[in-house]
């Protein structure tokens, strides 16, 4: 999916004036393990869309941030959804999660690190 999209990012209109990227995940099917999967940027505001993009939404809320590699990305999520979640005193929230691939990026380097933003609320 990125390999399609970074080369069309040139088409977005009203890109905010970041150089971050994000990969968006929502709507996990718990007993298959698929879920929807985006690659994008944030825009300033939405007029119209490329052919074969899609906008999407961020509700504002809280969210746990973590850090992490493309390498360890795997065992990431399984720390944080197996053993930091569950002794956080917080809950996963509806909503997407995403990937945040900052200026910091290095798209060269497995190792470069990037973001994980979850989102959370205190749990009940």
């Amino acid at each position: 999916m990125w390999g399609q999209f970074v080369p069309r990012i040139g088409e977005i209109q009203h890109l905010a004036g970041t150089r971050a990227s994000y990969g968006v995940s929502d709507n996990m099917n718990e007993s298959t393990g698929e879920f929807d999967y985006v690659a994008g940027c944030e825009v300033v505001r939405v007029d119209a869309l490329p052919e074969g993009m899609v906008s999407v939404d961020f509700p504002q809320q809280t969210y746990a941030v973590f850090t992490t590699t493309l390498p360890k990305i795997g065992e990431a999520f399984q720390e944080i959804y197996q053993t930091w979640l569950p002794g956080s005193g917080y809950q996963r929230a509806p909503g997407p999660e995403f990937e945040l691939y900052d200026e910091k990026w290095n798209s060269d380097d497995p190792y470069s690190e990037f973001y994980l933003y979850i989102p959370v609320t205190k749990a009940t």
